[in-house]
């Protein structure tokens, strides 16, 4: 988790993971001022875990390891998906700015979620290369606080597990 827990700040992070009010399948990505539907798993019957499947909190798992490897040094940046689509996928590419402050862009890549796999969810910047970032989708704020974020709204979304074990976020 995080190390320093006093570096994490008291001011608003500008990204978050919320229930969708149309479905609770669906949540919303919030990033600065801008808006995205969510789509955190990936919509293929052959991938599974333990005889389970990937859900979104597996997604969320992956991108906590993402941005652990982050703060550890391990790269430039990395890239987190949001929405799994057929026709293209979701991104929130994460990179350092200055002193522990990191970027994260919003944006699309013309890759389907069919194109993906598993391992693809934690090793994304050598599988997508067209990155087209969402024009003002973007904030800077300290890597603890969007590690804290994250790990909180990975929670939520175990919480709130159904009696199916689909967690929101998954689809039907």
């Amino acid at each position: 988790m995080i190390e320093d827990e006093e570096a994490v700040s008291l001011r608003p992070v500008g990204l978050s993971i919320e229930p969708g009010q149309e479905s609770p399948y669906l949540p919303v990505l919030k990033l600065g001022t801008s808006r995205f539907g969510c789509v955190l798993e990936l919509d293929h019957p052959d991938f599974a875990i333990n005889g389970g499947h990937l859900d979104a909190t597996y997604t969320l798992d992956c991108w906590i390891s993402e941005l652990q490897r982050l703060s550890d040094g391990a790269g430039p940046v990395v890239l987190l998906p949001f929405n799994f689509s057929d026709q293209c996928t979701g991104w929130l590419r994460v990179g350092p700015v200055r002193d522990r402050i990191v970027e994260v862009q919003a944006g699309w890549s013309r890759v389907s979620q069919y194109e993906l796999a598993p391992a693809d969810l934690t090793a994304a910047s050598s599988r997508i290369f067209d990155f087209e970032p969402v024009r003002h989708a973007r904030i800077e704020r300290p890597l603890a606080d969007i590690i804290a974020v994250v790990v909180a709204a990975r929670e939520a979304l175990a919480d709130n597990l159904d009696h199916d074990g689909t967690a929101t976020g998954g689809r039907d």
